[in-house]
């Protein structure tokens, strides 16, 4: 019987040669539409899919593989089935190559209306591919250009695809499916559920791989960068200028370092080590942001972090390189010559970033071993209307402006937290202890190490204080004023605390818990 190859993709990527090299063996080619047409121009012989299956294309096209003559040829695998065939004169079909309709594509095109997208929903494809995968220990099924010339030169050298090959592909097509009907999913979903996009009763998640880390988050420790396949989340996305190649490590805190600084309007600045602010500050331009952040804790800067909000000026980028010892530096755009000037620190990673759009949904994920763990991104709006003055003692407008500026930045330091905030920057920071009392204890002892007074600084808790010990150190520190949740059982005790020490003090009515 002789071999017979079906070739039908979107994507004509080496088709040419494959399908020139398999005539060239032997086989016979069938071929459908733009397929066939583009082969032919090639020279390449083909037999039109109507031709053989006897059947004429319908629909527009859209019915033309789905045919019992065409699956039957693929499914075969016994001894009788192969039987059933030559008696109903139906043919093997030995190579199955299809990929599919550029659905990803076309969602993410500009301008896509629904009835294009529908449109471009593969449905011939998807069942070609399911059946060659599942009857690989016959057919040797390709759906990824780069695995073209492999299987070429294994049939040139053996006559036969490797079983094991065979195999591999045939995952491939599994996993290449699966994360078709993911987007799929993914994309009738935002359109049918406004919020919850992720938190339905089934979702299903994709990821394909986009880099080899340099490490993981130590160095004996291998890691990979994927992105998950879902329309409905807001992108990560970045374009690196310079450096070595990016970690574990660089990309959490990035993340973290832009998450945190996106939310200001202002020219900001964000210093990030170990996914923790160490200094962050909001001002007139880029330059004086970034002073004020980097004064905050200079020996936890190095090595850090550096994200802007706005784009830096070269000059600016270099008074900071020749200052310090820096990983990543980040921001939505450079300067044209930002190479020319960071050429004497090759190994500086410089990181352009989209900024998140107004609308984007972000989701956040954990693995828990086999279980997955997703929640909204912690973006509740925190303003002045929705703060309570719960002391005798109002805050001044500058007060609560700090105060805003202070809660934002302790949303993005790992619990128990306490963030020091003057004039929009910030002044100590304490992160990450199971006492709140420890990390209010470790930022003030930090400002004595660097000469940095807090004498009329504004506080920030991510939670409540349940005990008064914070706020007494918070008077003997010089502390006017202060910002928490509330929603203690000892919210009174600690208001006459405060009330006693001429504080004043403000509920946010939100935790921030960042773990």
């Amino acid at each position: 019987m002789k071999k017979i190859a079906l070739i039908s993709v979107s994507d004509k990527t080496g088709i040419d040669s494959i399908a020139s090299g398999l005539s060239k063996m032997g086989y016979d080619i069938i071929s459908t539409g733009g397929t066939a047409k583009h082969l032919i121009s090639k020279g390449i012989k083909i037999i039109p899919i109507s031709e053989f299956t006897n059947f004429e294309e319908i629909l527009e096209g859209r019915v033309k593989t789905l045919h019992p003559v065409i699956h039957a040829g693929i499914l075969a695998k016994s001894k009788k089935d192969i039987e059933d065939l030559r008696d109903s004169k139906y043919s093997l079909i030995d190579v199955v190559i299809v990929n599919l309709y550029p659905f990803e594509k076309t969602i993410s095109k500009r301008g896509c209306t629904f009835s294009n997208a529908i449109e471009n929903i593969d449905i011939g494809g998807p069942t070609l591919l399911r059946a060659s995968a599942k009857n690989h220990n016959r057919v040797t099924v390709l759906t990824d250009p780069s695995d073209y010339d492999p299987v070429l030169e294994e049939l040139s050298k053996n006559g036969k695809v490797r079983s094991s090959t065979r195999l591999k592909l045939a995952a491939k097509v599994f996993s290449k499916v699966s994360k078709y009907d993911s987007l799929i999913s993914s994309y009738l979903n935002s359109k049918s559920i406004k919020a919850e996009n992720l938190m339905q009763e089934v979702i299903s998640i994709n990821a394909h791989e986009l880099d080899k880390l340099r490490y993981g988050e130590n160095p004996h420790q291998k890691a990979k960068l994927y992105k998950i396949s879902k329309p409905s989340l807001a992108a990560f996305d970045y374009n690196q200028l310079s450096g070595k190649a990016l970690s574990f490590n660089n990309l959490v805190d990035t993340e973290s370092a832009y998450s945190c600084v996106e939310q200001f309007s202002r020219p900001s600045c964000v210093i990030v080590k170990h996914a923790n602010p160490c200094g962050a500050a909001c001002a007139d331009n880029l330059e004086q942001a970034y002073n004020y952040a980097y004064k905050t804790d200079p020996t936890s800067a190095f090595g850090g972090i550096i994200v802007f909000n706005k784009k830096p000026s070269s000059k600016l980028i270099k008074k900071i390189v020749e200052k310090q010892f820096v990983e990543v530096i980040a921001a939505p755009s450079f300067d044209k010559n930002i190479l020319e000037v960071i050429k004497n620190k090759p190994n500086i990673r410089i990181l352009e970033i989209k900024l998140k759009g107004k609308n984007d949904l972000i989701y956040e994920t954990k693995l828990l071993r086999d279980k997955l763990l997703i929640q909204e991104k912690d973006e509740k709006s925190v303003t002045k209307k929705s703060l309570s003055v719960v002391t005798k003692k109002k805050p001044t407008t500058k007060q609560l402006d700090d105060m805003l500026f202070a809660f934002k930045i302790a949303r993005y330091v790992k619990s128990n937290s306490i963030v020091f905030v003057k004039n929009n920057k910030t002044l100590a920071i304490g992160a990450g202890q199971m006492s709140r009392i420890d990390s209010t204890n470790i930022a003030f002892n930090k400002s004595k190490k660097e000469k940095i007074s807090l004498k009329g600084s504004v506080m920030a808790s991510e939670a409540f204080f349940p005990f008064r010990d914070n706020v007494d150190l918070a008077k003997k520190i010089g502390v006017s004023a202060i910002i928490q949740p509330g929603g203690s059982l000892n919210d009174d005790k600690i208001i006459d605390v405060a009330d006693k020490h001429k504080l004043a003090m403000c509920f946010s009515h939100t935790r921030v818990f960042k773990h």
